[in-house]
């Protein structure tokens, strides 16, 4: 069994962003959350070389866009259940 590829640095940098901008740490008078100078401010201390915060960015890219998937097959599935709900009921009266 040959050894485990060590994890990119880029992704660790990914994930140390998302701890420091947990939104439940934003300031409590801010209803969206952080403002971007703010968010910037939380993670300046953040450093790497171009190829590892190019990662960190293509990894923060996909997982945006595979928590949006996941919230449109939720949405979906929910619509869905709804509708086979009315449909029985409708069946019943």
């Amino acid at each position: 069994m040959s050894p485990a590829k060590p994890r990119p640095i880029g992704i660790d940098i990914a994930e140390a962003a998302i701890f420091k901008l947990n939104p439940a740490m934003a300031p409590a008078d801010q209803e969206h959350g952080w403002t971007l100078t703010q968010a910037e401010q939380q993670i300046d201390h953040l450093t790497g070389t171009k190829a590892e915060l190019l990662q960190a960015i293509a990894y923060l890219a996909c997982q945006v866009h595979g928590y949006k998937k996941a919230s449109n097959l939720d949405a979906t599935l929910a619509i869905a259940q709804v509708e086979t709900i009315v449909k029985n009921y409708r069946e019943r009266k």
